[in-house]
Order: C-alpha cells, then sequence, then structure tokens
C-alpha cells in the first residue's frame, strides 16, 4: 500500500450527517428567531466553521460563538445515528486496518464531539488519533489539524481523505497527498480544482487509489 497513514475528514467523507448538522442548526436558530437554514444551505457548507451558519442567518457576530456552542451541544444530544454512515466505510477502515495502516480523524469540530459521534457511528475503534479543531489550532484548510496527526509517528507515508477543496488545500500546506471523495459538499467538478492525487466517487474505490486491493 502507498501510505501508511491514512487522515479521514468525517463530515461528508465517512458520514452523510447533514440531516443531523442542518437540525442542530435549524434547532438554535427557531429558538433565536432567526433565519431558518436549508438542507441546501448545510450540505453546500459542510467543512465551514458553525459560526457561519449563524452569521449567514441574521445573527449578531456578538453573539455568533455562543450560538456555536448550543448548535454543538445539540449534536452532542442528538446526533451520531450510525444509518449516517457511507456504503463500503467498515468495509475499508477494516481492511486498512487488517493492513496495519495508522487511521486518523481530522474535522471541524471539536476533539470530544468527534470522539463522542464516531463513537456513535461505530467508528471510534478503527481510528489510532481523532484530530478536532481546538483552540489555538486553526480550521482547514489552514494544515493545523493535519500537523498535529501527522506529529504522532511523522515518518509514515501520509495522506488526506476529504470531500472539500479545504481538506485537499489543507493536504497541501502539510505536503503530503490528498484523496478526494466526490459523494461529499464539493463534488467532483470543484474538488478537482485542487488538484488532488486521485478524486473518487464511493468509499469503496480508496482501496486501489491507495494500492491495495479490496
Amino acid at each position: 500500500m502507498k501510505y501508511q497513514h491514512i487522515i479521514f475528514d468525517l463530515d461528508g467523507t465517512l458520514v452523510d450527517s447533514a440531516s443531523e448538522i442542518h437540525e442542530a442548526a435549524a434547532h438554535v436558530c427557531r429558538e433565536q428567531g432567526l433565519e431558518q437554514p436549508s438542507l441546501r444551505y448545510i450540505r453546500e457548507k459542510t467543512g465551514s466553521p458553525p459560526v457561519q451558519f449563524f452569521l449567514d442567518h441574521g445573527c449578531n457576530p456578538a453573539d455568533a460563538e455562543q450560538l456555536v456552542a448550543s448548535f454543538r451541544q445539540r449534536l452532542a444530544d442528538h446526533a451520531g445515528d450510525p444509518e449516517c454512515v457511507y456504503p463500503g466505510v467498515l468495509i475499508v477502515l477494516n481492511r486498512i486496518n487488517q493492513l496495519g495502516a495508522r487511521v486518523s480523524l481530522a474535522t471541524t469540530k471539536p476533539t470530544a464531539l468527534a470522539a463522542l459521534l464516531l463513537e456513535r457511528y461505530g467508528l471510534l475503534p478503527y481510528f489510532s488519533h481523532v484530530q478536532g479543531t481546538d483552540p489555538p489550532l486553526k480550521h482547514k484548510p489552514h494544515p493545523d489539524i493535519l500537523l498535529a496527526c501527522l506529529s504522532h509517528d511523522p515518518a509514515l507515508a501520509a495522506v488526506m481523505v476529504g470531500d472539500t477543496v479545504f481538506d485537499m488545500e489543507a493536504a497541501s500546506r502539510a505536503g503530503i497527498d490528498a484523496i478526494g471523495i466526490s459523494i461529499g459538499a464539493h463534488g467532483r467538478d470543484r474538488l478537482s480544482e485542487a488538484k488532488p492525487a486521485f478524486i473518487i466517487d464511493q468509499m469503496i474505490d480508496l482501496l486501489p487509489a491507495m494500492g491495495c486491493m479490496s
């Protein structure tokens, strides 16, 4: 296998969590009397810092971070349905583990929330490391969280797998390859603009893209 360390994004890559994110964002907006985000809007904004959800729907900038905290608490209370896991993900993670590769998560979510949701999705046992965007780390496309993942075993050849150009750009800035998956937020055309090593259309195609048999 070409890579010994595979770093995955979460939302839109491993799980189709847009409906869960939409429910949490809409709940907070209703409570605050803000305009309601559409599911389409949430899908398009996957991978962006959640503060944008509220600023785009009439939130006073001074109140935005508090709304993000409420949004994340709503996810902690209600999200993590295993039915959100994309087809092929369990097969791929199991195969990568069998091959002895290191598997990390690099997500915009805080680390504790990401680990909680991974456990509910049934994916946590496959991961060596869960890295969220905890202060002072900056969110993708900054490379901070990828570099944090890489620091645990810097000698391994690594690749980032994600569904947004933010994932692709973060990988480039971290000095590693990227593989885009077109089922999430940005699609094949937009991903191609970031020039990843590969673009795949379903998770099961990740195995041959990395040079291993399924």
